[in-house]
């Protein structure tokens, strides 16, 4: 209780809580694995409870459900909090195969409206022409808006691809 209080008291310096919670169910599998969902829709739900009481969004960024990380329960998940950045990257294969960035969309908006889920973009290992791919899979799905991860490291070239096929949203 006293970290969800934390983290509300630090989001409050903000427009909300973007909160990146990596690495659950690895390797897990029954009881082991429902536990662990069990345990973190409790966490979430507590502190989505208390964001929208500070008037905060609560923003989770997750592995996405093709993902080693079975340990999130994306329907219940997607009911309690505001949005869901899907980290649909790591797969191995640089740039991200489109093939899995695509089934891990399409397995997101099983459980998450699609106004709700926010494609993650890993920048190391992209280039303009892929870039511009994992957006055309965000906007053909009208998704929530795109994520993108190391913003320091995109090109001038990435930047323009940028400017010229998204609408940045106040």
């Amino acid at each position: 209780v006293q970290a969800v209080a934390n983290i509300v008291k630090e989001g409050r310096q903000y427009r909300g809580i973007n909160l990146d919670f990596e690495g659950l169910g690895y390797k897990e599998e029954g009881e082991e694995l429902s536990a662990t969902k069990k345990a973190f829709n409790s966490f979430a739900g507590l502190l989505a409870e208390q964001a929208r009481q500070a008037g905060l969004k609560l923003t989770l960024t997750l592995h996405p459900p093709n993902s080693a990380y079975q340990g999130y329960d994306y329907k219940t998940l997607g009911e309690l909090v505001d949005r869901i950045i899907v980290m649909a990257y790591d797969y191995g294969v640089k740039p991200e195969p489109n093939s899995l960035v695509l089934q891990a969309v399409e397995q997101s908006l099983q459980y998450v409206p699609k106004e709700k889920l926010i494609l993650g973009i890993s920048v190391p290992g992209e280039n303009p022409g892929s870039l511009l791919s994992k957006v055309g899979i965000a906007k053909k799905y009208r998704l929530g808006g795109i994520a993108l991860w190391r913003l320091g490291l995109l090109t001038g070239d990435m930047w323009d691809t940028l400017r010229n096929t998204i609408k940045v949203k106040g």
